[in-house]
């Protein structure tokens, strides 16, 4: 059975059973009022009906009775002090032994017990006919020669009965009707109301079949099915974001399979094929063996970098956060500009650090950033050509830019210099795989901030690195912490 089904069920007994309860306290309450109110009618009438019967008879002062020649058995309305009507349809008077002396007649009888009978009391009894019963009212007769006498009156409850049978009737079709309603609207509104339920099995089925895009749709949110809902959705966001983490992380891998296998190969290649030459060299004096082995050493070292820029970038593709303090990247700039002197002395390289620029990060990650940003520069310009570094605060955060003064970067390749393994036409024939911009953007990332690349106004590249200040930095009060 549904949950519908169950809620409307139970709702339905619920209120079946408040009705009958209702119906019944009604009917038991109405009964007695009715009953009540025909025996007082009764003890009303019976006065009347003794005066009536006792002047019917001659009572001596013995308790003797003789019968008038005017005496009227059938007297079925007898008048009553309260101006009202009761149609009093059997009466009789009995003596001390329960003989019955006189008596009132008009529609049937009731079967009375013989005998006498106490006094001052009313009961039910069945029909002499056996149709219906009749409500009975005693009392002594009120002629004070007819000591020891009593007055038994009598009516049919018909009325009484078929009134209650009214009520039950009404009550129980009223009781149909509010029941139908009810249980109608109930459903209406169960129905309406379980729909987001619905809706949210819809959308486990569809996410069960493979679409993780699919929500709720939107709800009350003040209500338990909205609250249900906004939670569902939150998890079904957190559940996206981890599949989708999960097929970024499988792609990246595979991406370096890939990349590294690539690159390693070309390499690994060089350095079988110098060995061939080497074993083929001590067989001839054609091939000059130093020149080998040079070449060797160069390709084992290419692949050294290679390697260990492959394992740096894994490094940075994991989402543990490194040690991290206070960096000052002015000097970080300084110390960079005196290795690219130290590696070409015809270069002019200048520092624009006008005071230190504080970051929260990694030394290590960040000291390598700077160094490939400049190895980039020496690497990709003629020999001679000037470089400028600067670190500077703008606009809240810490800006670090690396400019040479070479030819710049073509349209076609700006897009794509952070890219792994991506080198323009003009630098494949240089000793670099494409891995150190990667490095770069990467560690900019890791620290929050981005990297850059542009054409500089006047000719040149510049590259830059956009990171957020340490909290306590000077500059940065009025920024959120």
């Amino acid at each position: 059975m549904t949950l519908r089904a169950r809620l409307v069920t139970a709702l339905g007994a619920f209120v079946t059973l408040g009705l009958a309860a209702f119906g019944f306290a009604t009917y038991v309450r109405y009964s007695n009022v009715e009953y009540q109110r025909l025996d007082d009618q009764l003890r009303s009438a019976l006065p009347s009906v003794s005066r009536q019967l006792t002047n019917a008879v001659d009572i001596d002062d013995r308790g003797g009775i003789g019968r008038r020649d005017d005496d009227d058995d059938d007297r079925p309305a007898i008048s009553i002090d309260n101006d009202s009507v009761l149609r009093v349809v059997y009466a009789e008077l009995r003596n001390p032994l329960g003989q019955v002396v006189a008596r009132i007649t008009s529609e049937g009888a009731p079967d009375l017990p013989a005998g006498p009978v106490a006094a001052n009391r009313t009961f039910s009894v069945s029909s002499s006919e056996g149709a219906g019963n009749w409500r009975v009212a005693t009392a002594a007769a009120s002629s004070p020669n007819a000591r020891g006498y009593q007055v038994l009156i009598a009516t049919p409850t018909a009325p009484v009965t078929d009134s209650l049978g009214e009520l039950l009737l009404t009550e129980t079709i009223g009781g149909v009707l509010v029941l139908l309603v009810l249980v109608s609207g109930s459903w209406f509104i169960v129905r309406r109301g379980l729909r987001p339920l619905e809706a949210m099995g819809d959308t486990a089925r569809s996410i069960n079949a493979g679409d993780l895009s699919q929500r709720v749709g939107p709800a009350d949110a003040k209500g338990e099915v909205g609250q249900l809902g906004i939670a569902l959705n939150s998890m079904l966001d957190e559940i996206e974001e981890a599949f989708r983490a999960r097929a970024e992380t499988e792609r990246r891998l595979r991406q370096f399979l890939s990349d590294a296998s690539h690159e390693l190969r070309t390499p690994l290649t060089s350095i079988q094929g110098f060995a061939e030459l080497f074993r083929l060299g001590q067989q001839s004096e054609h091939v000059d063996q130093a020149v080998i082995m040079r070449r060797i050493e160069e390709e084992s070292a290419r692949m050294k970098n290679l390697v260990e820029d492959l394992l740096l970038l894994a490094r940075l593709d994991e989402t543990r956060t490194p040690e991290r303090s206070s960096v000052d990247l002015a000097v970080l700039a300084a110390d960079a500009c005196s290795d690219a002197v130290a590696i070409d002395p015809s270069r002019s390289v200048t520092l624009d650090a006008p005071e230190p620029v504080l970051v929260l990060g990694n030394s290590d990650h960040l000291r390598q950033a700077v160094a490939n940003l400049v190895t980039n520069a020496i690497k990709h310009t003629a020999a001679g050509t000037s470089i400028n570094l600067g670190a500077h605060l703008r606009d809240g955060v810490a800006l670090l830019t690396v400019r040479d003064h070479g030819t710049g970067l073509s349209p076609d390749a700006l897009p794509h210099v952070f890219e792994r393994f991506w080198q323009a036409d003009e630098a494949r024939a240089g000793t670099g795989v494409g891995l150190g911009l990667s490095i770069v953007d990467s560690i900019a990332r890791e620290h929050g901030g981005t990297a850059r690349a542009a054409n500089a106004d006047g000719g040149g590249a510049v590259f830059s690195i956009e990171l957020p200040l340490t909290p306590d930095h000077p500059d940065t009060e009025g920024f959120p912490k």
